[in-house]
């Protein structure tokens, strides 16, 4: 029915500091509403019942581990959300299963727009850390606002 893509594990990907680039509030709001869509339609169209299968292929796992790490840059201070590289190939193949699976056109279209700012960050990595055993990024992020559009005025 869908191509299966290979998993990649939350505790894999985040056990240590890797390169990292920043996304924003509404790139985590935006990630979160194509991850539910998801999330749904998946559980729609398998038979087994498994929540973790679901969770896995639908990317929730990334929402999981996104929300931590906002919740940690908020608390220090910091304006970006850190998503390792690696993460940014998750993305993709949560939404082209997506389509696979018939999601509804505007997850799909918000979707590959995130995809679309998400590939030209990831292009500008940076060294991550963890603080208090959450990924973080150091306190300059000016990749931030590079992508996003102006707001009117």
């Amino acid at each position: 029915m869908f191509r299966r893509r290979a998993r990649v594990r939350a505790e894999v990907v985040s056990s240590e500091p890797g390169e990292a680039f920043a996304r924003t509030v509404e790139d985590l709001r935006v990630l979160e509403r194509v991850t539910s869509h998801a999330r749904t339609r998946l559980a729609r169209h398998v038979h087994e019942r498994d929540l973790d299968v679901v969770d896995q292929a639908s990317g929730y796992w990334l929402m999981l581990t996104l929300s931590e790490r906002a919740g940690a840059a908020r608390a220090l201070g910091r304006s970006g959300i850190p998503m390792l590289v690696e993460e940014a190939e998750a993305v993709r193949a949560v939404v082209l299963n997506l389509e696979s699976y018939g999601g509804e056109t505007m997850a799909l279209a918000e979707g590959y727009e995130l995809i679309d700012r998400i590939t030209l960050l990831s292009r500008l990595p940076r060294t991550a850390t963890h603080v208090g055993g959450v990924l973080t990024l150091p306190d300059d992020t000016p990749e931030v606002d590079a992508l996003m559009p102006a707001g009117p005025s």
